[in-house]
């Protein structure tokens, strides 16, 4: 199955010293070019760039607000630099080139059966790490889901995780969120406060790598009616799934009250890897090792 992105080690470091319209235009042609889709304005597409496979994102709907919606993600996806985040490897005015990655995504994964425990945590793991190098520069993503990790090479592993999509974030290095005030978001996986239009808050973030961790183990979000219990007219939640351990970090992190939920994605890693240990399983990678770069 082809999906639109494919991440090698190594080819980032070889594609970011070429950021920039000058550069990327005297060195080398984007070639090859197949539309993938065309959705909200944006196309995507795959491509050949320098002998390397991109992935594009095209504007192609000139308005002011598409307009900023897309430079808002190519700001934000630009402003972090980490293994398992898919960063843009070049901006150009109406064009973003990101790696290609060559495997699904965690939802294509789970259309065919949930996951073990053991490689749920470790999936899991993977985001948050991803996760803590965005909060550490100030960048809530607003969308986790399974749709939103792609999994390099059908690997369902700590390594194999990659945390795509920035059209919903914030970021307060930003001087405007061109979202302030909206309930965006997916309704399954986004935070109470969320859809109340709260921006910002890391511990959002955390509430839905609670729901993603469900998702992989129950092979379906807690809440069935979402609206239901973003509104709090519907409190019925599916039983959690997984070891008592993992029930614990997903009780943490399902909280409606985000003063409830872990401090922070530092804290709720360490109590996924403590879940492990406690399973007799090895521990997650040491988080100081998979640390970030903001730019």
């Amino acid at each position: 199955m082809f999906t639109p992105f494919h991440f090698r080690q190594g080819n980032v470091k070889d594609l970011t010293a070429v950021n920039d319209v000058q550069a990327l235009n005297a060195q080398v042609a984007l070639k090859d070019r197949v539309t993938l889709s065309e959705r909200a304005g944006v196309r995507c597409e795959s491509a050949c760039w320098a002998g390397r496979a991109v992935f594009l994102k095209t504007l192609i709907f000139d308005d002011p607000d598409t307009r900023a919606r897309f430079e808002h993600e190519g700001s934000v996806a630009a402003s972090v630099r980490h293994p398992l985040i898919v960063s843009p490897v070049a901006q150009l005015r109406d064009t973003l080139v990101f790696p290609l990655i060559d495997g699904e995504t965690l939802r294509d994964r789970l259309d065919r059966g949930p996951l073990a425990p053991e490689e749920a945590t470790l999936v899991t793991g993977g985001v948050l790490a991803a996760v803590a190098a965005l909060h550490a520069c100030g960048v809530t993503h607003h969308d986790l889901k399974p749709e939103n990790v792609m999994l390099a090479g059908g690997g369902t592993t700590f390594e194999a995780a990659r945390l795509i999509d920035f059209g919903m974030s914030h970021s307060v290095q930003l001087p405007l969120d061109i979202h302030s005030g909206t309930r965006m978001g997916t309704p399954h996986f986004m935070a109470p406060e969320q859809f109340l239009g709260v921006r910002g808050d890391p511990r959002s973030d955390l509430y839905s790598v609670g729901v993603l961790l469900f998702d992989c183990l129950a092979g379906g979000p807690p809440f069935e009616d979402a609206f239901g219990w973003l509104t709090g007219l519907n409190e019925a939640q599916a039983p959690l799934p997984g070891p008592p351990p993992v029930r614990a970090v997903l009780a943490a992190c399902l909280h409606r009250d985000r003063a409830q939920r872990p401090a922070s994605a530092a804290a709720l890693y360490a109590a996924l890897s403590e879940a492990r240990a406690a399973l007799g399983w090895s521990a997650l990678p040491d988080l100081a090792d998979w640390m970030g770069e903001c730019r």
